[in-house]
């Protein structure tokens, strides 16, 4: 019962989000403005984390599941993606690349600035 109150928490949000969507224009998806709700929440302490952890736990447990029929559609139009596979791969290693190399940079100024700090 409990996990179904807490996936009830996440599907107001969720619904919260589309209805700010629908009636506010831009150009925001309504699943980030769901979370950034459930953020503000959070930031208020209207919520714990813990009144969603269990269900969250277990969605991300399952996530892999969730992105089925995009690979689906993916394999299905492939002949659409063929033109453009290598552009689409010379970005996904472009932007590991970049991530990775943003991040370590990240890391390697934070410690110098919190060791000349202690």
């Amino acid at each position: 019962m409990q996990f179904l109150k807490q996936l009830g928490l996440i599907f107001v949000f969720t619904l919260a989000g589309e209805i700010f969507v629908r009636f506010v224009p831009g150009g925001l998806p309504a699943t980030v403005m769901g979370m950034f709700f459930l953020f503000i929440a959070f930031a208020i302490k209207l919520l714990e984390p813990e009144n969603i952890q269990k269900c969250a736990d277990s969605l991300s447990g399952i996530m892999a599941f969730f992105f089925l029929p995009a690979v689906a559609m993916i394999i299905q139009n492939f002949s659409l993606i063929l033109p453009v596979l290598w552009q689409l791969i010379f970005i996904g290693m472009f932007c590991t690349f970049f991530t990775f190399f943003a991040t370590y940079g990240t890391v390697r100024i934070l410690r110098i600035l919190l060791n000349r700090r202690i």
